[in-house]
């Protein structure tokens, strides 16, 4: 199962990263001279900073200043090479050449409910043994790898803002998106939410039919 965990997001002295939107907002609109910005940052009442929140899909901008870093676990290569497609984004993968790939591949349920699955498996076991031979032979570990499949397990540590965030949401929770990449932005929505309780709000607004 994919784990997503929340490492960190936007901080410093805010404490609610959503008020940097507040912020930004009142730079963008010249309103700033008006307050002192430690007052949005602290004291700006909380009914307003969730008004300022569902308002930016109107002028995205501001949300790039909410940045969070992700660390994603259990996940299979296949999926990995679909996320790292989004290129505002930070991403440091486990490595391949350097570690050695641990057991426990990836299956999706349509092959483990086939009469092929037995097959699937026996083969992912004997390139998993195979892997391991080659690597007890001398063979280095980045040449070791290029007989495994796609279905290998890795982890990948993730920095990208909100606006981004939200884009990828669009792309990847619909119904086209393979399940897997589906059930991984599920689960960053979910950790977002965790600082940001508006972001299954803000994912409709923002997506809008594309998630229908």
């Amino acid at each position: 199962m994919v784990k997503v965990k929340l490492i960190s997001w936007s901080g410093g002295k805010v404490k609610d990263p959503r008020r940097l939107i507040v912020l930004a907002a009142k730079v963008s609109s010249g309103k700033l001279s008006e307050k002192d910005p430690d007052y949005y940052l602290e004291k700006y009442p909380e009914s307003k900073v969730k008004d300022w929140i569902l308002q930016s899909v109107k002028f995205p901008s501001v949300q790039e200043h909410i940045v969070f870093t992700f660390l994603i676990e259990d996940i299979s290569r296949v999926t990995s090479h679909q996320l790292v497609r989004h290129r505002i984004a930070s991403y440091t993968q486990e490595s391949q050449r350097y570690a050695k790939v641990s057991d426990g591949p990836i299956i999706p349920s349509s092959i483990e409910s086939s009469p092929l699955s037995k097959r699937v498996r026996n083969f992912i076991s004997e390139a998993y043994a195979l892997y391991d031979e080659l690597i007890s032979s001398g063979i280095p570990y980045e040449d070791a790898r290029y007989i495994l499949p796609q279905a290998v397990k890795t982890r990948i540590l993730m920095t990208l803002n909100l606006r981004e965030l939200l884009h990828i949401a669009c792309l990847r929770l619909g119904s086209e998106a393979q399940w897997e990449i589906r059930e991984l932005v599920k689960r960053m929505i979910e950790e977002a939410s965790k600082v940001i309780p508006e972001m299954p709000e803000l994912v409709r607004k923002v997506c809008g039919e594309t998630l229908q």
